[in-house]
């Protein structure tokens, strides 16, 4: 089915859905998203108040330790982060007065590749953090051979506001059935 399909864009459904649909059924979810490219090394400007700290570097290690031993806040807690190996490296937090504010980490990595993803405790939500993380992120030393991808579901408006923010260029669109 997919062999005759056209490409299928931003605001399109694609072609055969109902056909896919009905092939892979039952089907709990699909959804569409969307992938940009995401230059290296982006500008990096948090604002003041905000520390960008590599998960490589010392006070990312440190951030690690302090985590492990006193267990994750609840700020991390309610991004989906239960422990510190939930830190999928390599990641850059955003730490505004002592408190992890956001995480920007490897979603999906690969010797060439690397999708980023990020999370914002909704208490810092709508003040650029996660744009920061994510341009803190581009910059990472262990990312610099590999393409780096940002992705995001269709209906994310958040996350489709950080990619224009940063100006990213949307390379496709996927489809994600489950």
């Amino acid at each position: 089915a997919a062999a005759g399909a056209p490409p299928f864009f931003d605001r399109a459904t694609p072609a055969h859905l109902d056909r896919y649909l009905h092939l892979l059924a039952p089907v709990e979810h699909w959804n569409v998203g969307l992938v940009y490219a995401l230059p290296h090394a982006l500008r990096c400007d948090a604002g003041a108040g905000v520390a960008l700290i590599d998960g490589d570097s010392d006070a990312g290690r440190q951030l690690r330790e302090s985590l492990a031993t006193h267990g994750m806040p609840a700020g991390l807690h309610s991004m989906g982060f239960r422990g510190v190996d939930d830190l999928w490296s390599p990641w850059c937090a955003a730490v505004v007065g002592g408190e992890v504010a956001s995480v920007a980490f490897a979603a999906r990595l690969s010797d060439v590749g690397a999708e980023l993803g990020v999370a914002t405790a909704p208490a810092f939500r709508g003040r650029g953090l996660a744009a920061a993380v994510t341009e803190g992120w581009s910059r990472l030393p262990s990312l610099r051979t590999r393409t780096l991808f940002y992705s995001t579901d269709r209906d994310n408006l958040a996350s489709r506001r950080v990619a224009a923010r940063l100006g990213l260029a949307l390379r496709g669109t996927t489809l994600r059935i489950a």
